[in-house]
This record gives C-alpha cells, sequence and structure tokens, in this order.
C-alpha cells in the first residue's frame, strides 16, 4: 500500500483469514535490522525489455527535512454530496460463506513513541550508502525511510504519522524481507514482500488538512492527498516512469494495475474517490466520494474478498482490534446503493 501527503495517519491495520495469514512477530518493532539486505535477486531474462542497466551508481540528493510552525488549519466549507439519485443502480453480488476470524497480521500506531509490527516503510529514495540503490538507468529504488518519509534511512523504522505535503509519499510492505520465492526485485534494491491471498483487509485513520507543496512542484500534484495499492512486482522495479530507453518496465501496463482507495484529485480539492486501473481489462470508478476530513480523523476500510474490492468509510468507533469477526466483515462488505460514501469493484475469478 502507499500513501501520499498532506496526511496525518493515527492507525493502520491489515487483517487476513487465518489460513492465509503471514507469520509476524509478538514483539513491538521499533526499529528492523538490516541483515542480509542486499540478496541476490532473480534478473530478467535477456530478452526483457529491461535487462539492461547502467554500470555507474552515484549517490542521490536526499530532499532536506521540512518543519511546520504554523497551528493547525480549521475545517474549510465544503460541498455536500450528491443525493442518491446519483448513485450506481448496481446491486452488491458479495457472497461472504463461513464464520472465520480474521486476524491482524499487521498494526501501527503513531501516538509517540510511533510503533509498528509487521510493516517495513520505504519510498523510492534508494541510496546505496544507506539502504536501496541508484543508477542512471532506473533511478533511485526503494529504500528504508526516516520517520517522515523525506530522508532515507539505513534501517526499518516506524512511520511518525505525518506526510506533510504532496512530495512525501510512503509505501508500506510487510516486515518479510525478499528471499528466492519473491518475484523479481531490481538488484541491490531493499526488497519486502507485499499481502499475498485473495482475501484481506486494510484499515487506516486518518486526516487530510490543507498545505501547498515546499517545492516548485517540477509538475508534482500539490495538496493532493492518496491511499492506493499496486502489485508488490511494481514498485520493486520502477514505479514511476521508464527505463533510460523509455521502455515500461513493471507490470503496471500489462495487468498488474493499481486501485486508488481514496484520491484527492486536484490541488486543494475536498472530494476524495476511488478508482481502478488495469489496463486492457477492468478501469475505472462510480461517481461515490466522501468529504476530505480537514481538522478531524476518519476511519476508513478496504476489503478485498470473493473477487471484489469494497472500499468503504467506517463509524468513528470501529476498533482495529486484534481480530475481526466476519460479521464484522460482513457488515463492510453489505453493499448500499444508496450511500455514497461506499464503492464496489467487482474484479473477476
Amino acid at each position: 500500500m502507499h500513501l501520499r501527503g498532506p496526511m496525518n495517519v493515527s492507525q493502520i491495520a491489515v487483517y487476513k483469514l487465518p489460513d492465509l495469514s503471514i507469520s509476524k512477530r509478538d514483539s513491538t518493532r521499533r526499529t528492523g535490522g538490516r541483515a542480509n539486505r542486499r540478496r541476490k535477486m532473480q534478473r530478467p531474462p535477456s530478452s526483457s525489455p529491461c535487462a539492461h542497466s547502467a554500470s555507474e551508481t552515484s549517490s542521490p540528493s536526499p530532499l532536506p527535512p521540512v518543519k511546520r510552525d504554523e497551528p493547525s488549519p480549521t475545517a474549510i466549507d465544503t460541498p455536500q454530496p450528491a443525493g442518491p439519485s446519483n448513485k450506481p443502480s448496481y446491486d452488491n453480488n458479495v457472497k461472504v460463506t463461513g464464520a472465520s476470524t480474521w486476524s491482524r497480521v499487521a498494526y501501527y500506531a503513531s501516538a509517540a513513541p510511533a510503533a509498528a509490527s509487521g510493516f517495513a516503510f520505504l519510498a523510492n529514495l534508494g541510496d546505496p550508502q544507506r539502504s536501496g540503490t541508484f543508477d542512471y538507468a532506473f533511478g533511485n529504488s526503494l529504500g528504508y525511510v526516516i520517520g517522515d518519509g523525506s530522508r532515507v534511512a539505513a534501517d526499518s523504522t516506524p512511520f511518525d504519522g505525518t506526510l506533510e505535503t504532496s512530495e512525501r509519499e510512503i509505501a508500506v510492505f510487510t516486515e518479510k524481507e525478499c528471499d528466492d520465492n519473491c518475484e523479481y526485485a531490481r538488484p541491490d534494491a531493499t526488497a519486502h514482500y507485499g499481502w499475498d491471498g485473495p482475501s484481506k483487509a486494510f484499515f487506516i485513520e486518518f486526516q487530510m488538512d490543507h498545505y501547498d507543496n515546499y517545492g516548485s512542484d517540477q509538475g508534482m500534484l500539490s495538496d493532493a492527498p492518496a491511499w492506493w495499492f499496486l502489485n508488490a512486482a511494481i514498485p520493486r522495479i520502477l514505479q514511476y516512469g521508464n527505463d533510460r530507453k523509455n521502455i515500461p518496465c513493471s507490470c503496471w501496463s500489462t495487468g498488474c494495475g493499481e486501485f486508488d482507495a481514496f484520491e484527492i484529485l486536484g490541488r486543494g480539492e475536498v472530494r476524495a474517490k476511488s478508482t481502478i486501473h488495469r489496463q486492457g481489462n477492468l478501469e475505472g470508478g462510480d461517481s461515490n466520494y466522501f468529504l476530505r476530513p480537514v481538522g478531524r480523523a476518519i476511519k476508513f476500510a478496504v476489503v478485498f474478498h470473493n473477487w471484489n474490492i469494497t472500499a468503504r468509510v467506517l463509524d468513528d468507533g470501529f476498533d482495529f482490534g486484534a481480530s475481526l469477526t466476519q460479521a464484522q466483515i460482513d457488515d463492510i462488505l453489505a453493499y448500499d446503493a444508496s450511500d455514497y460514501s461506499h464503492s464496489l469493484f467487482s474484479i473477476g475469478d
């Protein structure tokens, strides 16, 4: 999963059905080891358009740390959501079976001191002197980052809960480093497993106050936060752009795709929408949205189950406990076409 600021995150939790759960350590992680980071990764076949790479490497210039002294903004006036007449007319075909318990396999809380269990926090800031790598063919790989996501770190470090502007992005993986069973990852990159399996649920508590970028933007979005999901093979190879011959290197354009759980689509806008991107297959979204939470936090869920993706705003009292019952999951999956803050995407079998 991936997060872009400006955003304050209070909690993140991941749940899976027991037979699909990844193992996790019992103790709370504050920092992670660097053991055997530069594993031998499988290289692409020689016929791959990305089989070539540059021989020279160079340390990238890190982004400077940023601080804010001004008080938090207050909520702004926002348009009201459209009425029920604009809602999709299709029915929910989700079929839920069994009474299984969904186990929490990873949890993060930003309350000081920030702590994470089961997570690793990375960004496209790789530096061979610290973590990850850099070359002039593919740019920066993934590497560990310091708490605010602004600079590369030598070891796994808990996120501090704040991405101050849209210039800050983090990628959140499992704590398990890639091994020989991991699909292809760029050599010398900091590579971790994602969450596999057809039934998994992701929960977040967050707010998205208004802050413009510090820099000149250089074509980047400003004041446009987002939370999205990629096939893990994409960021482990090349998340943005093409190689030096302008050839796509990841599988984003050939079917791996992307699910935008929520995204602000323009500078300072207040409507957060969900969209799916699977080139040559399923693409698009619906007319539903929720209002950007400014000056307050809300809770949100994304559930992958029974070949559907459900994205939904939750009640403030929803607890990210050690486990969830099937009844709690069923309640989230119970699609209501009149609920403008709930989206359902069928991804087929």
